[in-house]
């Protein structure tokens, strides 16, 4: 069975708090020891920190907590439809 879209389950005009996963992909690592490669990643973690903080400024949701993992992350976002509407398309 198929889940139903986003669209259909989260509506833009209420404010709602949602938990989002991601993975990397090709078993490659976003942060720490890879051991396939010998290389460190760790240099990505406040670089990704000041990213998703700032592209949280920009699509009007507050980030309220991250975990950031050497193979996926996990964000908590709440949106802010009442910050939204009082932007102009300028």
């Amino acid at each position: 069975m198929a889940r139903p879209n986003r669209c259909e389950v989260i509506s833009p005009d209420e404010s709602c708090i949602v938990h989002v996963v991601s993975r990397v992909v090709r078993r490659c690592y976003l942060l720490g020891d890879d051991p396939l490669t010998g290389k460190n990643y760790d240099h990505r973690k406040e670089w990704i920190e000041t990213l998703l903080q700032h592209q949280a400024k920009h699509f009007g949701i507050d980030l309220l907590c991250f975990s950031l993992m050497s193979s996926h992350f996990h964000l908590v976002l709440k949106s802010q439809p009442e910050i939204v509407v009082t932007w102009t398309s300028r």
